[in-house]
């Protein structure tokens, strides 16, 4: 019987069982797919952001909402068919968009970014994960009328959080990126963000895996948990398809279906999925990559180098657990990266995926113990997972064998989420 279970094997998972089994627990990960790393970890934007780890309910969202409700084209998308899901869950969205709490959770989230960067980079230079991240920072343009003075709000506002920045000129960028030359003339400003770094985050998960088999942690593969055993305010393990899996400790990092799993015990947690979508294409059918990741803040698009290709990203969507690959919204990432690199090649080949961020409802992970002894919690990461999975894991390592840490009294899973 092992010490514990970790449900899911996403790169808050793998990292959870690492940082457990670095303790000297015995771990056994479960999870339904064939391999680490196929859900929200497979092919995301690629960024570890401790520069811009905000909150998404901000106070300009509400009435994106309304203004770009049902609207195929539209960067945040809000499906009608959605809606009544959404529920209390959207009531308390709507209520952490107020201005004060943003700024609050934003300073929260920052810190703690930093704090998970910070052990990542640990885990790197120690090679307890083999695994090389790409340093230089991140590039967003401002390309509307009013480009300059919304970058300088957004500048001043990342500078009160401790942020470094530096402002750049439309001639700048194209010396830092040559080949945004034939867009200078719309760039307004831009800033530059040195602190934030970038890679895949389904390699790394791999990498992360290896690590944890290292330290004997058994994966359980195509194993799917139907629901989790507890008896007397006690968790007691797990039934899967395959039968039962006994362990006194239990950890639930299974992203947007962790609500699902731990409904049946009495606990709710405000987590809705919010789909995004990416397409990779190929440095040789595309012709160049940028030398790190820019963000076009006027289409809500990123584009990150990964090696041999670029990950294209963006689109908020809520569409409840709907796995449709919507090819509207993938001609939307491609129509928004021409406007970016108008010359570039697209082929045809665009690898478009689709994915559920677990965001909970004030943009901030859940992270730590429930009211059943023995089952803790590691989930609500929304868009900030690989960022934020090495700083959780330790979080909950340290909740789990009583250690003192970091102080996650704000992402606990009773607070009130308003």
């Amino acid at each position: 019987m092992p010490d514990a279970i970790v449900v899911g094997a996403g790169v808050i998972g793998t990292t959870t069982a690492l940082y457990l089994a670095r303790e000297g627990l015995s771990v056994q990960v479960v999870d339904g797919r064939a391999e680490a790393g196929l859900e929200t970890s497979f092919a995301n934007g690629g960024l570890v952001t401790p520069s811009t780890a905000l909150p998404w309910c901000s106070p300009g969202v509400p009435g994106m909402l309304l203004r770009w409700i049902g609207r195929e084209d539209a960067p945040l998308l809000l499906r009608p068919s959605a809606i009544p899901r959404l529920g209390l869950w959207g009531l308390k969205f709507l209520a952490n968009c107020r201005p004060s709490k943003y700024t609050q959770s934003s300073r929260s989230l920052t810190r703690f970014a930093r704090e998970s960067l910070t052990e990542t980079e640990a885990l790197l230079a120690q090679r307890t994960v083999d695994y090389e991240l790409s340093h230089g920072g991140l590039l967003e343009l401002y390309r509307d009328d009013d480009g300059i003075a919304t970058m300088e709000r957004y500048a001043v506002f990342l500078e009160g959080l401790g942020v470094r920045t530096a402002r750049l000129s439309a001639a700048d960028c194209v010396a830092l990126e040559p080949d945004l030359a034939p867009i200078a003339p719309t760039i307004r400003a831009a800033l530059h963000l040195p602190d934030d770094a970038w890679g895949d985050a389904r390699k790394f998960t791999l990498a992360v895996e290896t690590s944890a088999r290292e330290r004997n942690v058994e994966f359980s593969f195509g194993t799917q948990v139907t629901r989790l055993l507890a008896s007397s305010g006690r968790i007691e393990g797990i039934e899967t398809q395959e039968g039962r899996i006994e362990a006194r400790t239990v950890v639930v990092c299974a992203g947007a279906s962790s609500k699902r799993l731990l409904a049946p015990l009495g606990i709710r947690l405000p987590i809705e999925p919010v789909k995004g979508y990416s397409i990779s294409l190929a440095r040789k059918d595309l012709g160049f990559l940028p030398n790190r990741p820019i963000v076009d803040d006027t289409a809500h698009l990123g584009v990150t180098p990964l090696g041999d290709h670029l990950r294209i990203a963006g689109t908020i969507e809520f569409d409840g657990y709907n796995p449709t690959l919507r090819p509207g919204r993938v001609r939307n990432l491609v129509s928004a990266f021409k406007g970016l690199f108008p010359e570039a090649r697209v082929p045809e080949q665009l690898n478009a995926w689709c994915g559920f961020r677990p965001m909970s409802a004030d943009s901030m992970p859940i992270v730590g113990g429930t009211q059943i002894g023995g089952l803790y919690v590691n989930s609500g990461h929304g868009a900030l997972g690989w960022t934020l999975a090495c700083g959780s894991a330790r979080l909950l390592t340290d909740s789990v064998t009583g250690r003192p840490g970091i102080d996650g009294t704000l992402f606990a899973t009773g607070r009130s989420f308003l």
